[in-house]
């Protein structure tokens, strides 16, 4: 069934007289007859009941005129819908957030954004910097906030960068010091995010390069046991300046590294994939318009 067909048919079904709905759709009935012959021998039923002074619908030319005028409601109302969407008013965007960027970063941001865009839904899937990159590059997620930089085959848009920090123990004999060198901490033990974590290889490849390489007694996907940790006079941990302001446990000193080792943060999207209009407004939106010092 074509779009014109369905037009005619819905003309002819509205005025019931080929004649006054081939006036209408400036057509000649010759024309306007033989579409619908066409269309009900196309469908094998008869779609008017042509016996009476007036022609009528039968009972299946009532169910397809229902049906035909929904869709025609539909397509005239699609502009609109494209309209809204391409102007960023509608929209799903599958977002991919490691736990640690989430809390710092984007707990505030997504309350600011849903007010600007109330009918953009945001999916959020939470997990570490790897696991979220290979969802990506299997079209499973839209964008990923996550440690730049990453693969060659994402684009990549900073949003924030801020500087590592050692976290130490209160009692700890370097604990007074304002900074302090990453090879001073080389005989303590470590607690780590997981390595799926793109932190977690930061911090190992910053050892590395100071000389040694962490002695791990423990790891983990939450901030806030990594710290317990520390205050627990068990470990020393490297995490961003961030958490700070975020923790409100006792214990722990956090002092800057004088290597300044930074943590760049950005949103990653797959290169070459087509990427919804939400999406390109939520990374336009986070990067030129939100701040986080707000």
């Amino acid at each position: 069934m074509e779009f014109r067909e369905m037009q005619y048919f819905i003309a002819v079904a509205r005025a019931k007289s080929f004649t006054r709905a081939a006036e209408a759709l400036h057509v000649t009935q010759p024309t306007l007859s033989k579409t619908i012959r066409h269309l009900e021998q196309e469908l094998g039923v008869e779609l008017f009941d042509r016996q009476r002074r007036q022609i009528e619908l039968t009972d299946v030319g009532e169910a397809l005129m229902l049906e035909s005028e929904l869709l025609i409601r539909q397509l005239e109302d699609l502009p609109n819908h494209v309209f809204d969407i391409t102007n960023s008013k509608r929209g799903l965007i599958r977002l991919g957030l490691p736990p640690l960027i989430g809390s710092l970063f984007f707990t505030k941001f997504l309350t600011v954004f849903h007010s600007s865009y109330p009918n953009i839904r945001v999916e959020i899937t939470e997990a570490g910097g790897h696991t979220l990159e290979h969802a990506l590059e299997k079209g499973e997620l839209d964008v990923i906030a996550t440690v730049l930089p990453t693969s060659s085959t994402f684009e990549e848009t900073p949003f924030v960068t801020e500087e590592l920090y050692a976290y130490l123990p209160e009692r700890h004999p370097l604990a007074s010091r304002k900074q302090l060198l990453l090879e001073e901490l080389a005989s303590e033990p470590f607690v780590l995010f997981t390595d799926e974590f793109s932190l977690h290889h930061v911090v190992r490849t910053a050892c590395e390069q100071a000389g040694f390489t962490p002695r791990l007694i423990g790891e983990s996907g939450q901030w806030d046991f990594l710290c317990m940790s520390v205050a627990q006079g068990n470990a020393v941990t490297i995490l961003p300046r961030s958490i700070m302001q975020e923790m409100n446990i006792y214990g722990v000193k956090a002092i800057l590294l004088k290597q300044r080792i930074p943590w760049q943060l950005g949103l990653a999207t797959a290169k070459g994939r087509y990427l919804p209009y939400a999406t390109r407004e939520f990374i336009r939106y986070l990067t030129e318009e939100y701040s986080f010092d707000a």
